[in-house]
């Protein structure tokens, strides 16, 4: 073996037999994630108190101490809240369909054996979803990425529920990329019970720490847990059990036990990396990424101090500081509304007054925090997601403004959406859709229907994709609508004068992309067979139609025809006066 192959091999083998060499490696994770955790931190204290947790610095669990102390003014918090629910609402919603299932192979798409069978895929999935508790986690991951910039959630097999999600608290995770800046790695903490590690994985990996506990019964006490997931090197492909899964799966003891230790437990693994790691935006190469909570950070400390300045100044005004006599130094002095301070002024104006008279603009403050919380909305995209409720209902606006706003808006989100179906939605909806087959495949095979159907055998082979058709995604198809309506209104103005110009649209590729783009249900488009069967028929009733209309004619001759022959015998001269014309003629 070549020297260099051995040395990764020997690193290898140290980090799957020890813990050591997984805590080697989370140091150094943690040591490339600390210039985050401090800006973390700023934005947890001045957006979202109890949403980090840094278990490594002294962090705890369950804390119910106050956490708000930075927070005067929660517009910031209330701007987060609007926009990770419209990222719910508008990406993802329970309430209707956001994705669909789709091949490149257009012919065998078209076919209505795959159509209808993609079709009953997507519904069993999205039934599965609702069932499950995917959505509320979803919720919190937008939340966490629009707050920091990265969020992070974990999708696995569940017995009860098929599925069951999992949310990464800020700052308890660090991530690494690989060669292709896509996430593979993460290391997560979290804290579980001695009765909670007992139940899952037995105590024979334990240390001497946790089994004392154990033996003490004091089964509630809590335990640091670090999870590893990341890329199994040795994978055998086809292999049965842990050796043939994609990516390893290692829980350790964090706190406890040798540190040349085996790990507290390893479990099977994963197929398909399980965790999926949204970043808002990456600067190149970067592991963690930009968001909206760090572009309104400076205006949201802006805005708690004038919040702290404008309530110092109402004080001031209310309860002033007060100047008098020595006279009053052991007497009752009071600014209490109908009270009364007696004071005798024997000797020029002694009086018991305000120290100084202050005049503070109030309403100057008020609007320069306003223009502080609107610069905080725009950051967080209200503007988009509260658009037509934000209008001036007074001024009339045209459905052409309308789309112009929203054009305007979408572009804003564009990147944004495009990674998040790509890191977040894409890698959910693949990871689903194989749990599903791996669960129906043994079904299958015993000629029984599974959770999922079995597919045709024109998908034997056919990788399937992944289409969005969330409101959101169907509002960024929808900026190619105006551009072929407008192609099509031009042609149309023009056929008038110039009929050649209609042979210029090919208008079956027309409807086609226009369906694509309202994301319209394909049952509701005809093709292949189905389109031909009716433009068959068309045509043929429009021969027949051609034929009548030429028949017509000849019929209205041969009834002239009969009803000269059938002239009354008694009056012989109508056809002679015709036969005596025609012949001098």
């Amino acid at each position: 073996m070549p020297p260099v192959a051995n040395a990764i091999k020997i690193m290898r083998d140290f980090r799957r037999n020890s813990k050591k060499g997984y805590l080697s490696r989370y140091a150094r994770l943690v040591t490339e994630r600390s210039s985050w955790i401090t800006h973390w931190q700023d934005l947890a204290d001045h957006i979202l108190p109890r949403r980090i947790r840094v278990l490594f610095d002294g962090g705890k669990r369950n804390s119910g101490q106050k956490l708000n102390q930075k927070i005067i003014n929660g517009h910031a918090k209330q701007c987060l809240k609007i926009l990770s629910s419209g990222m719910m609402s508008g990406i993802s919603s329970p309430a209707r369909p956001w994705f669909r299932l789709r091949i490149a192979n257009d012919d065998v798409m078209k076919t209505d054996k795959v159509r209808q069978w993609l079709h009953d895929v997507e519904n069993v999935m999205r039934h599965v979803m609702s069932g499950s508790n995917v959505y509320s986690v979803l919720q919190m991951t937008y939340r966490d990425l629009a707050a920091f910039g990265i969020s992070a959630m974990c999708l696995e097999e569940d017995d009860q529920d098929v599925i069951r999600a999992y949310s990464f608290p800020i700052g308890s995770f660090a991530v690494q990329n690989n060669h292709r800046l896509e996430v593979d790695t993460i290391y997560h903490e979290k804290f579980m019970t001695v009765g909670q590690i007992a139940s899952a994985w037995g105590l024979d990996n334990a240390s001497d720490k946790l089994k004392k506990l154990w033996e003490r019964n004091e089964h509630d006490q809590p335990i640091r847990i670090l999870h590893v997931i990341e890329p199994n090197e040795e994978m055998i492909p086809g292999a049965a059990g842990r050796a043939g899964m994609k990516y390893r799966s290692v829980w350790l003891e964090y706190d406890g036990g040798p540190i040349d230790g085996k790990p507290l437990y390893e479990d099977n693994g994963f197929h398909e990396f399980p965790a999926m790691v949204p970043r808002w935006d990456l600067n190149a190469e970067d592991t963690y990424g930009d968001c909206p909570g760090m572009d309104a950070l400076g205006d949201i400390r802006a805005l708690q101090q004038l919040e702290r300045r404008k309530l110092q100044a109402v004080d001031k005004i209310i309860t002033p500081p007060m100047v008098g006599p020595t006279a009053l130094a052991n007497k009752h002095k009071s600014q209490l509304a109908g009270d009364i301070t007696y004071n005798d002024t024997t000797s020029g104006s002694q009086k018991y007054e305000p120290a100084y008279q202050i005049d503070p603009k109030i309403v100057y403050m008020d609007e320069l925090i306003g223009k502080h919380q609107e610069r905080i909305s725009k950051a967080f995209y209200n503007d988009l997601f509260m658009m037509l409720a934000s209008m001036d209902q007074a001024q009339p606006i045209t459905a052409r403004e309308v789309d112009e706003k929203h054009e305007e808006k979408m572009l804003q989100l564009g990147p944004v959406l495009e990674r998040v179906h790509d890191e977040l939605l894409t890698r959910l909806i693949d990871r689903l859709f194989e749990i599903l087959v791996r669960k129906s495949e043994p079904l299958w095979k015993m000629g029984m229907p599974g959770i999922i159907p079995a597919p045709p055998d024109e998908l034997q082979g056919v990788d399937l994709k992944v289409e969005f058709i969330s409101i959101l995604a169907q509002a960024q198809k929808l900026l190619g609508t105006i551009a072929v309506e407008r192609l099509v209104a031009f042609v149309g103005s023009n056929v008038a004068v110039f009929p050649e110009a209609a042979d210029k649209i090919d208008i079956d590729a027309v409807i086609d992309d226009y369906a694509e783009m309202l994301g319209t249900n394909p049952k509701l488009v005809r093709e292949g067979e189905a389109l031909q069967a009716v433009r068959d028929e068309r045509a043929k009733q429009q021969q027949m139609a051609a034929m009548g209309a030429m028949a017509k004619p000849l019929a209205d001759a041969s009834g002239a025809a009969r009803t000269l022959d059938e002239a009354d015998a008694g009056q012989p001269g109508q056809l002679d006066a015709l036969m005596g014309a025609l012949q001098a003629a």
